[in-house]
């Protein structure tokens, strides 16, 4: 078995496998919840010392930034699903092959983003229909936050490469050293020297870089990322296959954005309160997506992982487990949102834009019973080797979210706009869910396969 200089390598192929998926996602769970946490705080700080304005500014931006950090996750997430799969097969030599070239692949990736986002940005928010009177806080907000990609890029591939192996510690400590220096840097930039939104983003890519260097000297103590030159020459097979994984993953990201960005365009037609109010509620489900996104990529992991091992008896039992359990997540998550998110919420929301943003949150509360076991299904869709279901989800998605947000204002008033991405995520649920079986079984006849061939 490999080995590692220091022990938080989980593998997955063996013991309880819901257990196995828990513990493992309970530090990703923790720094993301803790992260979103300070988010929150962060436009706390903002609604006190720049009002509804700051929070819109924040909230006009979401979809571009949103686009750049799934955009990256998506890259991490495959080079995740590439490495996991070796490791579960303890072919270290193979391993130590495909990190090789994806740093090869990160060194393009990271120019290719840099400069195409900074293009598209203005673009973007025109296309949206950001009001004029934000529109230079929000695109300087925008630039300064785009110019922290090449940070986000080093975290996600590395803190994905070690969740490979089943390190999900080394994400914690990185993501709660980041949140605490945002908010640090947030109280002196905006509330100390008045720098508004621009004060807000300066923090968030200053931390970034945080996390990036805390995975950058974690990444060292592993024996299965050491590095040889021989490593490090381009593999066509392995990039060929990296790039088939990411490709429909980052244009799945593509074509929620859209959807995303259209939505916003509604939004922004409502004014600045509702805006803002929207952009408050979306804080808070921040929080809450955060978890089912840990509890999706521990499943991933877990799946990946035990391709590589042959084990389709374990991938079978933990895909019923996890999505029981994640539903019951939801349950409880959402009750404690509708329970407490007025609460929460006037915090940092001027009474105009409250009631905009308590609306929006009870309908997402009760969506979460379709979002959760999404996230662990679609993952593990493409943990099995299916990267066009989800792609064709994201596009009937982007279809209900346009149609949704279009239509149900003209019958419900502003409020329609609250259904649109819980009508995209059941689309999503019911195609996965169908399509799920026969992946699995299609899985499992080719690796079984490749091992009798071995």
């Amino acid at each position: 078995m490999l080995k590692t200089k220091k022990t938080h390598v989980t593998d997955m192929t063996e013991g309880n496998a819901l257990k196995v998926i828990i513990q493992f996602a309970l530090p990703l769970m923790a720094a993301n919840v803790l992260q979103q946490i300070f988010s929150l705080t962060d436009a706390m700080i903002l609604g006190i010392f720049t009002g509804d304005e700051g929070l819109a500014v924040v909230g006009t931006s979401s979809w571009p930034i949103w686009f750049q950090v799934s955009a990256l996750t998506n890259f991490g997430q495959a080079a995740c699903l590439l490495a996991a799969v070796r490791f579960g097969a303890k072919d270290g030599e193979a391993l130590k092959r495909v990190v090789g070239n994806i740093y090869l692949a990160s060194v393009v990736i990271g120019v290719v983003m840099m400069l195409g986002l900074q293009l598209a940005a203005e673009p973007l928010m025109r296309i949206q229909g950001t009001p004029e009177e934000i529109f230079d806080d929000a695109m300087v907000y925008l630039r300064i936050m785009l110019a922290g990609t090449v940070f986000l890029l080093i975290y996600n591939m590395l803190s994905s490469l070690l969740r490979a192996v089943g390190d999900s510690v080394t994400s914690f400590t990185a993501i709660t050293a980041a949140a605490v220096i945002n908010v640090g840097l947030d109280i002196v930039l905006v509330a100390g020297l008045h720098m508004g939104p621009a004060g807000a983003a300066i923090a968030t890519i200053a931390s970034q870089a945080v996390s990036a260097l805390i995975c950058l000297v974690k990444i060292r103590d592993y024996r299965e990322f050491d590095m040889k030159k021989e490593y490090l020459k381009p593999d066509r097979a392995i990039l060929v296959e990296y790039t088939g994984t990411c490709l429909p993953m980052l244009a799945q990201s593509l074509v929620i954005s859209l959807g995303g960005g259209f939505v916003q365009s509604q939004i922004n037609q409502f004014g600045t309160a509702f805006a803002a109010g929207v952009s408050a509620a979306g804080k808070i489900f921040g929080v809450v997506e955060t978890a089912a996104i840990a509890l999706a990529q521990a499943s991933a992991s877990f799946v990946s992982q035990n391709v590589g091992a042959g084990r389709f008896d374990r991938i079978r039992k933990e895909t019923v487990q996890v999505c029981l359990f994640a539903l019951a997540m939801a349950f409880g998550v959402g009750a404690v949102m509708i329970l407490f998110g007025r609460q929460m919420l006037a915090i940092y929301v001027t009474e105009d834009a409250i009631e905009y943003a308590m609306g929006d949150l009870v309908v997402t509360s009760v969506a979460l019973l379709l979002m959760y076991p999404m996230y662990v299904l679609r993952q593990n869709v493409q943990a099995l080797g299916n990267m066009r279901i989800p792609l064709i989800a994201a596009v009937l998605q982007l279809v209900m979210r346009v149609l949704t947000s279009s239509l149900l204002p003209m019958v419900m008033g502003r409020e329609g706009i609250y259904y649109a991405t819980p009508a995209a995520w059941l689309v999503t649920l019911i195609l996965i869910g169908i399509v799920y079986p026969r992946q699995f079984a299609i899985c499992r006849r080719k690796r079984e396969a490749q091992l009798r061939a071995a």
